[in-house]
């Protein structure tokens, strides 16, 4: 026979895993209702991350279209004119994407990316003294920033002057950019 305490206990976690195991399935129920429906998180997706998106796959129209529409919003926001500079000089637009780069600059006077992008841009339109100032920039307020040496020793290259290309080739390369070392290799040796 078994004792008066055995049976309790018995029918003590009887009762418990008969009360735990709805509660544990009615748990599981409500998380499934409380996560959102694909079409509900479309509607809530931030522009400017949608914007990004799109860009990172190559739909720089769409992407074009969702950096708008975060202005629109957000119309002091120098990272959605920098990157919607960045979706129009990928789609061929490089005067457009000038024009932003300089409207991120009018909102952000510091913003060396934007100043390297629009010296690159600079530079695709044959602006190279343009570009060098714009380059300039990046490095002064950037004095690390490998890819803005890198790119004014292109516009310094294509109005033949080498000796700063090279020093900035040289400098780039220092700092990381192994495309500029190979270019330091090719012209500067």
């Amino acid at each position: 026979m078994r004792p008066f305490g055995y049976r309790i206990r018995s029918v003590s976690v009887l009762l418990f895993c008969l009360t735990s195991i709805p509660f544990i399935f009615c748990s599981a129920e409500q998380e499934k209702a409380e996560e959102p429906m694909p079409s509900h998180r479309e509607l809530n997706v931030n522009p400017f991350q949608k914007g990004n998106s799109m860009f990172k796959n190559g739909n720089y129209l769409e992407a074009i279209e969702f950096y708008s529409r975060d202005l629109d919003v957000n119309p002091d926001n120098p990272s959605s004119f920098n990157n919607r500079g960045l979706a129009k000089s990928r789609s061929g637009d490089k005067e457009g994407a000038i024009g932003d780069y300089t409207q991120a600059l009018e909102i952000r006077q510091d913003y060396a990316t934007a100043y390297n992008n629009r010296g690159f841009a600079k530079i695709k339109i044959a602006d190279y003294q343009g570009a060098i100032q714009d380059l300039s920039f990046a490095i002064q307020f950037e004095p690390k920033y490998a890819n803005a040496f890198n790119n004014r020793a292109v516009a310094c290259w294509a109005i033949k002057e080498k000796k700063n290309a090279c020093e900035d080739w040289k400098r780039a390369y220092d700092l990381g950019h192994i495309e500029a070392g190979r270019s330091y290799q090719k012209f500067c040796n």
